[in-house]
């Protein structure tokens, strides 16, 4: 008695657990923004390190930057200096941990 098993035709027909669970891989989209978590993830990735900064400091105050287009002016301001000096203090911050290194803050 022989058995045959051709991996091509089983792999071919048998759903993966993705697939049994309704979603494929560049299709399945996130529930919070209607984007792909390869989409959020290249959007993350392609942001500068001064980007990523103000995300997440928009995150912690509970903002977005929809929300930020839609404050007035006045108030705008004031998160934008908010943001602004926090970066730089962080920047700061990240430059005296660094030992061995000759900069001028200053300057």
């Amino acid at each position: 008695m022989s058995i045959s098993f051709n991996p091509t035709s089983a792999a071919s027909t048998a759903p993966t657990a993705a697939q049994s669970n309704g979603l494929s891989a560049g299709t399945a989209k996130s529930a919070s923004g209607g984007q792909s978590a390869i989409d959020q993830f290249v959007a993350l990735a392609s942001m500068s390190p001064a980007e990523k900064m103000r995300a997440a400091l928009l995150g912690q105050m509970g903002l977005s930057e929809g929300d930020l287009k839609h404050m007035d002016p006045k108030e705008r301001q004031k998160v934008e200096d908010k943001i602004k000096a926090e970066i730089k203090a962080q920047v700061q911050k990240d430059m005296e941990k660094r030992t061995g290194m000759i900069v001028d803050v200053k300057a």
